[in-house]
């Protein structure tokens, strides 16, 4: 005892031993962390300013190396205008929606303009291009004028005044303008409405971004489009039929293509349909109920009737897919996967065999070489012209090379739909397969950050409308994209950012605005959350105990 004694009166002489614990401020339990702004990551401006940088050097190479040599279309300058103003907008984008309180996933606004600014030029060229905007026989006159002007061009830029003397016995023959082939075929410089369509959604792109951000962060506004579904899916589908049936021609109205403004719309009415009934839908009793059945028919199948009557395959296949993921999503059963994919089997196989054109397109990709002897004459003409596209698209391909011809080089222009569905194409003759593929992955890196979003929103409703607006991207570029290179028939779609304007355009930069305004407000919420937390978590005991 005595020994226990001396040490613990040792001990006490040296003081209280333990461990001076001193916490910061914003550590302490209880009090909230101060909020930071999320702004963009060096690597997304990094990708801005270099494909910013690209689009400008782009569109003055083309301007000084390839408008003197092959001519230009009517209406180039205007293009060139639509473009600088796209560009202007598209890089304003960014401080507007940092000035908005922007916190949401960056990479989903960045990655589509990095896309547009990409593969913008090479479209710049095929519209301000003579050949590819001729039409009908103009066309193979508009060619032969350009192949005689681009080699008249080249003898007067390489011979010198001597050479010229020897190859010119008078004088120097007058270059030859494509362009009066264009303005004699049609009378007047192209289709107005179809330019003044595209060359609006081009420049009103990003307002349509902004615009889809401001409406879907405005409280209560998804949450009314949800509750009252039916108002904008009825005014929807009716102007739908009533132009389908009085005002199509050709698949077009006044020369323009708005179908697509609808597909939003019937992607969130569906997905609202899905967030208030998920429960029920999933199980397969409860999912048999007349009243059941009659509500997915009409807001699944009614939609897609209107794309078969004027015979827009591709479209119904987008719309179809798009609402048969959304429907695994919401449900998560894989039967529902199973049997969406049957139903959109059985309207695949009923149109290719109702429509003659999506019939050739499928026996090209098919069995594109087929024995021209075995067929009459009308019958192998009629081939001939439906395989001369794809013969240009494979011709693309092979000059493209792996590192293309260049900016507005080439000759992608003499492929008919070079900068819709064939769009992949004309990016492979100019910037080759390295090029290519750059933009495949880009835009499937677009791809999954838009899913990305999908999975970490908690609300149903939410998470069904982004991943079905993913789908309305994704969907039409893979079609396009293995249809330019003949793995799939050709169905017409075009691809978002990397094809041409119009409604297509429209309707993705809006559905990239909503995007963003459901990233934004989960940042938001679980921001809000996290404080709530902290602010009623109990302080911990702090030290070290000593006895």
């Amino acid at each position: 005892m005595s020994l226990r004694d001396r040490f613990r009166r040792e001990r006490d002489r040296e003081g209280p031993q333990g461990i001076a614990v001193s916490l910061r401020s914003h550590n302490r339990p209880g009090t909230p962390r101060a909020a930071r702004r999320r702004g963009i990551s060096p690597l997304l401006l990094l990708a801005i300013a270099l494909s910013a940088i690209f689009y400008l050097l782009a569109h003055y190479s083309i301007i000084e190396g390839v408008w003197p040599v092959h001519g230009i279309a009517p209406g180039a300058g205007s293009v060139l205008f639509r473009d600088a103003v796209a560009w202007i907008g598209w890089l304003l984008l960014l401080p507007a929606l940092r000035l908005l309180g922007y916190r949401g996933n960056w990479a989903v606004v960045v990655i589509p303009i990095v896309i547009f600014f990409l593969a913008r030029p090479a479209l710049f060229q095929l519209f301000s291009d003579p050949v590819y905007q001729a039409r009908g026989e103009a066309r193979f006159e508009a060619n032969a004028l350009k192949a005689e002007r681009s080699q008249l061009t080249t003898i007067l830029r390489t011979y010198d005044d001597e050479r010229l003397s020897s190859v010119f016995e008078d004088e120097v023959p007058v270059l030859p303008e494509p362009i009066e082939a264009v303005r004699e075929a049609t009378g007047s410089d192209g289709r107005p409405g179809s330019r003044l369509s595209s060359a609006l959604s081009v420049m009103l792109a990003p307002l349509a971004v902004l615009l889809g951000f401001v409406l879907a962060t405005r409280r209560g506004a998804l949450r009314w489009f949800r509750d009252h579904r039916e108002i904008p899916f009825a005014a929807a589908l009716g102007i739908f039929f009533v132009l389908t049936t009085f005002f199509v021609e050709l698949g077009r109205v006044r020369g323009t293509t708005p179908w697509e403004l609808f597909l939003p719309i019937f992607i969130g009415a569906w997905a609202a349909l899905l967030a208030d009934d998920a429960y029920n839908l999933a199980r397969p009793g409860a999912m048999l109920a007349p009243r059941r059945i009659l509500v997915l028919l009409l807001y699944g199948a009614i939609p897609i009737v209107p794309f078969l009557i004027i015979r827009e395959l591709g479209l119904s296949v987008v719309l179809a897919g798009s609402l048969a993921t959304m429907l695994l999503v919401g449900t998560r059963r894989e039967w529902w996967a199973g049997l969406m994919l049957g139903v959109w089997v059985v309207l695949v196989v009923a149109a290719f065999n109702l429509d003659t054109r999506s019939q050739t397109r499928l026996q090209l990709a098919i069995d594109p070489y087929r024995d021209l002897s075995t067929m009459t004459v009308p019958e192998a003409e009629s081939w001939a012209a439906a395989m001369h596209q794809f013969k240009l698209f494979d011709a693309n391909i092979l000059a493209g090379g792996i590192f293309g011809e260049g900016p507005g080089r080439g000759h992608a222009e003499t492929a008919p739909n070079a900068a819709d569905d064939g769009y992949i194409t004309t990016i492979a003759a100019q910037w080759g397969l390295l090029g290519t593929l750059s933009l495949v992955l880009l835009y499937s890196a677009l791809i999954v950050e838009l899913l990305s979003v999908a999975v970490r929103e908690r609300s149903a409703f939410e998470r069904s409308l982004v991943t079905g607006l993913a789908m309305l991207l994704a969907i039409p570029f893979w079609m396009s994209a293995l249809g330019g290179v003949r793995a799939v028939p050709l169905t017409g779609v075009a691809t978002a950012f990397a094809a041409s304007g119009g409604a297509k355009l429209l309707a993705s930069s809006f559905a990239i605005g909503i995007v963003a305004a459901i990233s934004h407000r989960r940042v938001e919420a679980d921001r809000l959350e996290a404080a709530g937390e902290s602010m009623h978590a109990r302080p911990e005991e702090q030290g070290v105990q000593i006895r």
